[in-house]
């Protein structure tokens, strides 16, 4: 197997699909969010299967793209009323950062290890 690489294939920011009201209010982070926030960037990755050649790339990343979207629009919906300070300003940002990358390893590659593998731990943090 080759060395492992992974390619950056685009990225863009990703807003809510239907703007509301609420999602351009300021969001009040909770106490779990706080602490995340003093251990490490909160930076998630998720892993797909790879798309048959027959599938357009741009096809294939816009179904997880739409559900952010969705998601984003319901997100202020389910907000507690504040108590605390710390907040994110939803209407002075450009939104979610959505960066599509590939790597050349497959899923039993990254799972079948009982440690997370170098290369996916380096990869998601210099996105």
């Amino acid at each position: 197997m080759s060395t492992p690489a992974v390619e950056r294939v685009s990225e863009c920011f990703v807003t809510p699909e239907s703007p509301t009201q609420e999602s351009n209010q300021i969001c009040h982070l909770a106490l779990w969010d706080i602490a995340m926030l003093s251990v490490n960037y909160i930076q998630k990755g998720m892993l797909f299967k790879k798309p048959t050649p027959l599938v357009d790339p741009q096809h294939f990343i816009q179904n997880p793209l739409n559900n952010l979207k969705h998601s984003l629009s319901l997100a202020p919906q389910t907000q507690d009323p504040p108590s605390y300070v710390v907040f994110v300003d939803c209407k002075n940002s450009p939104g979610a950062k959505f960066i599509y990358a590939t790597l050349n390893m497959t899923i039993s590659d990254i799972l079948s290890p009982i440690d997370v593998p170098p290369i996916v731990q380096s990869y998601i943090y210099r996105l």
